[in-house]
């Protein structure tokens, strides 16, 4: 017997089914809007402080959001490609495989980083997160209360993937509901939990895979709900029953149905309540930021980072002085004080922190190094740093002909952004050699 949130499902799958085929034009509004707002709340939830409004930006226009980290970007980047890949995997009928699974996951983290892990011991470190392939480390938790959350070992994840897929294809053999097993799906992938990160998100693309295979929209899990979704897991890791849940996921699709419904109607698909519900959101980023605003400690991010930084530097494009002719070196700072006035302050190398204001609300800096190699112009190492109460984000790029993009970092660790350089500096001598060198990813 059908609960009566699947019964209440079905019938808005079938009265959508019963207005296709929908017109071009109108797939792919609702399309963006609830793929601009899928990417949103699957990343929020794992604590992603890109905003609703930044997110859009992002996907439709390519625009960064100031001071976010650029990994908070990159998730977003991945996670909109992750949804294409899922759309082009139902579209052409690809089977639901391990080597799909592991596909996606690349698409999803796009390049290998380093994050926040904890020892078999329960003591907190750093791991570099592999991509596209299953953990080799234990990627255990410690939940709210302080107890360690153990995941499938590392040596039983392949095996427990194969029964996953198996189970999969039986349930899907014997016709069983899709509302029923996409739910399923997901609570058991995020128990496994396979891949170093992006567990989360991988079991929502997921489950939402299958969804969509049999024509039901989107589940969307709100970030506003990051509580009582969470707590419907931790629910069946106690009961091991899985109805609440069931019911839960297709309570989500009733939200992205009834956004097709809408538009097949002729009506505005955006709902009454959105406007009040980025409100919220908007509301939420504020708070847990701190407050727009926050002042920052400039001269104390002066002595430690920027002036350390530029004097690094400069000894290293000195050395190159006996081949290379310099012909301009810069520190700059546009600053926008606490009391919101701007004001723009060149420094040399015998700057001392006490010309600079001890609080800003954000920062501009720039780092520039003029060069003549002889066969161009002129070449600059270009380093940019943007910083407000969200933290800082570098960007590394050498500039004159073709600009070449070295990366972008966010962080204020002295030895990676000296990396950082260091390859700017090895990008420069390449084009100086007249070597053909392609941008760094």
């Amino acid at each position: 017997m059908r609960s009566k949130a699947l019964e209440g499902i079905d019938k808005l799958r079938d009265e959508l089914n019963a207005c296709r085929p929908l017109a071009p034009d109108l797939v792919g509004r609702v399309g963006q809007k609830l793929r601009i707002e899928w990417n949103y709340h699957s990343n929020a939830i794992e604590g992603n402080r890109i905003s609703l409004g930044e997110a859009r930006n992002l996907i439709l226009h390519g625009l960064t959001a100031r001071g976010k980290p650029m990994r908070d970007h990159l998730d977003i980047q991945g996670h909109d490609d992750a949804v294409k890949a899922v759309e082009d995997a139902v579209r052409n009928e690809h089977a639901l495989t391990e080597v799909f699974i592991r596909n996606l996951h690349r698409v999803l983290l796009k390049e290998p980083y380093d994050a926040d892990a904890m020892t078999p011991h329960g003591e907190t470190t750093r791991r570099r997160i592999s991509i596209g392939e299953y953990k080799t480390v234990p990627n255990n938790v410690r939940t709210s209360t302080g107890e360690t959350y153990f995941f499938t070992p590392p040596e039983q994840v392949k095996p427990e993937m194969s029964d996953l897929i198996d189970w999969y294809r039986k349930q899907e053999a014997a016709n069983e509901h899709p509302v029923i097993i996409a739910a399923t799906f997901h609570y058991r992938f995020v128990r496994i939990h396979p891949f170093d990160d992006g567990n989360g998100r991988m079991a929502r693309l997921l489950m939402n895979l299958i969804l969509i295979n049999h024509g039901y929209t989107v589940a969307i899990i709100p970030d506003s709900e990051r509580s009582a979704y969470i707590e419907q897991l931790e629910r069946i890791d106690r009961t091991e029953d899985l109805a609440e849940f069931i019911d839960y996921v297709a309570n989500c699709c009733e939200y992205s149905l009834n956004v097709h419904l809408r538009a097949a109607r002729g009506e505005s698909i955006e709902s009454v309540d959105d406007i009040d519900r980025e409100i919220e959101l908007f509301k939420r980023s504020v708070s847990e930021d701190g407050g727009m605003g926050r002042p920052i400690a400039l001269r104390e991010y002066f002595d430690e980072v920027l002036h350390p930084l530029y004097d690094y530097c400069q000894s290293k494009v000195a050395r190159l002085s006996d081949v290379l002719t310099l012909t301009s070196s810069r520190l700059r700072l546009h600053i926008r004080g606490v009391d919101n006035a701007t004001i723009d302050v060149e420094f040399d190398a015998d700057t001392r922190s006490s010309e600079v204001p001890e609080e800003a609300l954000t920062i501009r800096a720039d780092i520039m190094f003029g060069l003549w190699l002889g066969k161009d112009p002129q070449v600059f190492l270009s380093i940019s740093n943007d910083i407000d109460s969200a933290g800082p984000v570098w960007r590394f790029e050498l500039r004159g002909g073709s600009t070449q993009d070295l990366g972008s970092y966010a962080g204020r660790d002295m030895e990676t952004l000296k990396v950082r350089f260091n390859g700017l500096l090895r990008a420069l001598m390449k084009r100086a050699a007249g070597e053909d060198q392609e941008a760094a990813p």
